[in-house]
């Protein structure tokens, strides 16, 4: 019977965990700040900025293109969303988590993928929003 009750709690945090972590993103993204918008119309936001040592920061990142986009991870997206850490001294931005949304039939934006990965963040193939970006957490004082 114990077992029974481990697999089905082991099973309800593997199907809960992601529903969750979404749900907290989403939550703690709620104070969204305009930084500007791409020269393909694509609106750039910024949220949750933590000012670290050493001259580094970290953010979320929200793009919502104007047009569904393919990107090298996939496609087409209307939004990603991006945990960020920029170095301020270099000019570097490492997403360390990324969120790609696209939206279904309802319209609802759903994470069509998950990215741990991103060399191409910010750079011309996903929208061109990097220097940017970075510009703009660089520039906060708090």
């Amino acid at each position: 019977m114990s077992n029974l009750k481990k697999t089905l709690l082991v099973l309800g945090a593997i199907v809960l965990g992601p529903v969750l972590l979404i749900g907290l993103v989403a939550l703690a993204a709620g104070d969204w700040h305009s930084v500007g918008e791409t020269s393909k119309g694509d609106k750039v936001s910024v949220s949750t900025l933590r000012i670290l040592k050493n001259n580094m920061r970290t953010a979320l990142v929200r793009i919502e293109y104007k047009e569904p986009a393919n990107l090298p991870q996939g496609g087409p997206f209307v939004e990603m969303r991006a945990r960020v850490r920029f170095n301020c001294a270099n000019g570097t931005a490492t997403p360390s988590t990324e969120w790609f949304y696209s939206r279904d039939r309802s319209g609802r934006l759903v994470v069509s993928k998950k990215s741990k990965r991103d060399d191409d963040f910010g750079k011309e193939s996903e929208g061109g929003f990097g220097e940017m970006v970075s510009k703009y957490v660089c520039q906060q004082k708090k």
